[in-house]
């Protein structure tokens, strides 16, 4: 298994944060590697799954993992590409100024023992730039801002 992780600082509560991430269908409003996404269960939380279509192409099966209001949202992902499986979550921090983002990308990759040269010379990058988008896209969206400085 690999992973990669990033965050970053929102201004804004933990609340505003949770309510856009939490809004399962809204993902490709903020997420620029979705170009759009249905929910495929009647409600949000755990066990909720949705069908996100990529911005380069395919599609991807979500089911919510884990659940924990305000604090913690993680899916679990099917087989895409050279990907086996992932677990891809997000959790909220509270800051004395807004809300601390990190994205976390557990994955098992589908190349049997050449996978971990494969993740170190491609896949790790581009997992590492995925979450990056992901949370500054997330931060334009809820600070209505073009500003991603604070990535770390």
């Amino acid at each position: 298994m690999a992973q990669v992780e990033n965050s970053i600082e929102i201004s804004a509560d933990r609340d505003a944060v949770w309510a856009a991430i939490a809004d399962l269908d809204s993902v490709a409003v903020w997420n620029p590697n979705i170009e759009s996404a249905t929910c495929d269960s009647d409600s949000a939380g755990l066990g909720a799954t949705r069908t996100c279509h990529l911005s380069r192409g395919g599609l991807i099966e979500e089911v919510v993992s884990a659940w924990d209001d305000g604090r913690r949202l993680q899916f679990a992902i099917g087989s895409h590409g050279g990907i086996r499986s992932a677990d891809m979550g997000l959790d909220l921090a509270s800051t004395g100024d807004g809300t601390r983002v990190t994205a976390t990308a557990d994955y098992h990759l589908a190349f049997g023992p050449i996978g971990p040269v494969i993740d170190r010379i491609a896949v790790k990058r581009q997992m590492a730039r995925m979450l990056e988008q992901l949370l500054a896209g997330l931060k334009k969206h809820i600070e209505g801002t073009s500003s991603a400085a604070s990535l770390h």
